[in-house]
Order: C-alpha cells, then structure tokens, then sequence
C-alpha cells in the first residue's frame, strides 16, 4: 500500500467509526506532532499509552519518532488517508508482526496485543491488502483489542464467517493469511 498501511488491522491492522457510522461528518486527523502524539494516545489505557513511544508511519512504510517511550510499546497516531479516527499502539511483538504486514514478509512466531480503543475499520476480513471494500462495504468495528501472530491460527471457537462478520463479538480477521489475527471488541 502506498498511504499509511497500518490502518488495515489493525491494522491493520483498521479506523473510528466516528466518520462512518450514521453519516457524521469526517473528524479532521491532527496536523501538528502534539495532536498527533495526544491523538496516538487515545488508543490505548492510559496506563500503556503514558510511558509509550509515539511514530508516526511515513508513505514508504518507515517510522518516524514523534516521541521516545519507556514501556516497549508504540502508539501510532490516526491514519489521515482513512475515512474514521484509527490509532493503535502496539506490543514489540506486534510492532514486528506490523512490520512483516507492511513489507509482506512472513510474521515473526510470536503473539502480540495491539489496542485500538478508537474503534476502526477494514476495506476486507479476508483479504489483508485489499484496497476497496469487498462487496461495496467496509467493516467497521467499534474499540477493541487485537492479538497477533501465528498462535491464533490455534485459537479454536473464534467466529471466521471473513466478511459480513459479526464486529460485535471476538473474531478472526484475515483467516487462512499469514496475518490471521483475533479481533476482540472492548465494549
């Protein structure tokens, strides 16, 4: 992808449904490094986000640091080329299982959390590179939490319906892709 790639997922990783949901007009993304670090903020307990460092994904997929952390997490602020207000920060085992998405290389073998207590939204459940919705319509899920890597494909019970999937109840998103990962809705 060429703008801002994270947002699947989370991204991926993913999104607010603030700009989506009931038509309400699109919130601005934060233009100045200070909006952005509050704003990358937002997408995590207080508690992680405080002492996280804070990057900002460049075009070509490199960070750039908007502030150093302490913890070993990475908060990433909104994704301005989406349609909803979509920041995460992640684990360092996510933060490679992002890297490996951005680059399409395999993910590490390790499981990683990503919070998204912004809510966000997907062109596909199935298809982690697609660049429109599959069937004319996006997934939009309300704030949650998303746990990474291979380990998932392990998980057994977890709802894998790909697209038309319930959003309100834990999911498996990307099923049978190498960045299959568990979507799991905080409220």
């Amino acid at each position: 992808m060429s703008t801002f790639a994270y947002r699947s997922g989370a991204l991926v990783l993913s999104v607010s449904l603030v700009a989506i949901l009931g038509g309400a007009a699109q919130a601005a993304a934060p233009k100045t490094d200070a909006a952005k670090i509050t704003n990358a903020m937002s997408a995590a307990p207080a508690s992680v986000s405080r002492n996280a460092a804070v990057a900002e994904m460049n075009q070509d997929g490199s960070m750039k640091e908007l502030r150093k952390g302490t913890n070993g997490w990475t908060c990433v602020p909104d994704d301005p080329s989406s349609p909803g207000n979509d920041p995460m920060c992640l684990d360092p085992n996510a933060m490679e299982w992002l890297n490996a998405y951005l680059g399409k290389a395999p993910p590490p073998n390790k499981i990683g959390f990503i919070y998204m207590l912004q809510g966000g939204w997907d062109f596909s459940n199935l298809d982690p590179y697609a660049t429109k919705p599959d069937g004319g319509k996006a997934t939009i899920t309300g704030p949650h939490v998303m746990v990474v890597g291979p380990g998932v494909k392990m998980a057994p019970g977890y709802d894998r319906t790909g697209n038309g999937v319930n959003a309100r109840i834990p999911y498996v998103m990307w099923k049978d892709t190498p960045y299959e990962h568990l979507m799991i809705p905080t409220r």
